[in-house]
């Protein structure tokens, strides 16, 4: 009996069930059937300065109105409204005052009747003082002041950085400020006031795609001194002659030594005391440039002496041991000729 009671109860069961509707489902909905917006597509994150800049395409589902973009686990979104085209329309949002380092993103497409679509997460980076105290100056290696201006050398670019800032002072007092590519190795500041500081800063893209350009913390100086300035220790002898040299009548001898400060004119040249007479106003003027050294009598020794009568008889410099050799004649007014041997030791 039991068994034909279990019988008919399962029989009754299967009749239900058939006469059940596909869609009966829905009774359970108090909302009725859900629909999904269509997503953003092809989602990029743009590193910037404390922001970011998002980009995506809506590329199907006409229906969808706006786009909300989350971040800080939801508690902060913007909206984005979307007036669809037909075709493919962009979306694009900055998102500013962030703290610097990785963001994590929520992306959401709405339609007319609020519905919205599943979620798109993406990462990106931002970046800011702590990046940017981190990065150096590009360094130059080298440089040199002649007639054509100030030549930098540089050291090979780091990858991330496109360009250098240089801002340099002219003779005139104006300041001009040039941009230096990655690619360049040499760079000529035409017209740079000697000893004024010139300004580095180097730029940088922490990644390829970064809509922010991101600088050193702070610029870096350069300057450019004579080669030949400083305090040289003096050494030799000057010799009086009576008549010519030729004739080798000596009327007295003077040993030089003590400390002498040359004086810097310009980039290339230097004044020192000549032999023991610098209380005249007599000196030397050296001039180096391209690595080549001459020398001179300045005005009023020039002038002291007898009109054309200066002669170098020996002059050699060397630059690794600041030290130059020097050995000049002259002939003063009375007809007398004069003899000076003098090494100049850079302290």
């Amino acid at each position: 009996m039991k068994s034909n009671c279990l019988k008919y109860i399962l029989i009754g069961a299967a009749a239900l069930a058939g006469c059940t509707k596909s869609d009966d489902y829905k009774k359970f909905q108090t909302k009725g059937e859900l629909i999904y917006p269509g997503i953003v597509d092809s989602v990029k994150v743009f590193a910037g300065k404390n922001r970011v800049m998002v980009r995506g395409l809506i590329t199907s589902d006409p229906n969808i109105t706006r786009c909300r973009i989350f971040w800080n686990n939801r508690q902060d979104s913007i909206e984005i409204p979307i007036s669809r085209t037909g075709g493919v329309d962009t979306v694009k949002a900055i998102i500013n005052d962030l703290k610097e380092g990785a963001v994590s993103l929520e992306l959401r497409t709405y339609d007319g009747s609020n519905n919205r679509s599943i979620p798109i997460f993406v990462v990106g980076n931002n970046y800011g003082t702590q990046y940017e105290q981190g990065v150096n100056n590009r360094s130059v290696i080298s440089s040199a002041v002649s007639a054509s201006g100030f030549t930098l050398n540089w050291l090979a670019a780091a990858v991330t950085s496109p360009f250098t800032n240089v801002s340099y002072q002219t003779n005139a007092g104006t300041t001009i400020s040039k941009k230096v590519l990655s690619a360049e190795l040499t760079s000529v500041l035409p017209d740079y006031k000697y000893g004024t500081a010139v300004l580095i800063r180097s730029a940088y893209l922490p990644e390829a795609t970064a809509f922010d350009t991101f600088y050193a913390a702070k610029p870096d100086t350069v300057r450019k001194f004579n080669a030949l300035a400083g305090v040289f220790v003096s050494g030799g002898l000057r010799t009086n002659y009576t008549g010519a040299a030729a004739n080798n009548v000596v009327a007295g001898t003077t040993v030089l030594s003590g400390d002498k400060t040359a004086v810097e004119l310009n980039a290339r040249q230097i004044e020192v005391d000549y032999a023991n007479l610098g209380g005249s106003g007599w000196k030397y003027v050296f001039n180096y440039e391209n690595s080549v050294l001459t020398v001179g009598p300045n005005a009023t020794l020039a002038g002291g002496i007898k009109a054309g009568s200066f002669k170098i008889l020996q002059l050699q410099f060397d630059n690794s041991a600041g030290k130059i050799t020097v050995k000049t004649e002259y002939t003063n007014t009375a007809g007398d000729a004069r003899v000076v041997e003098e090494t100049l030791q850079l302290k």
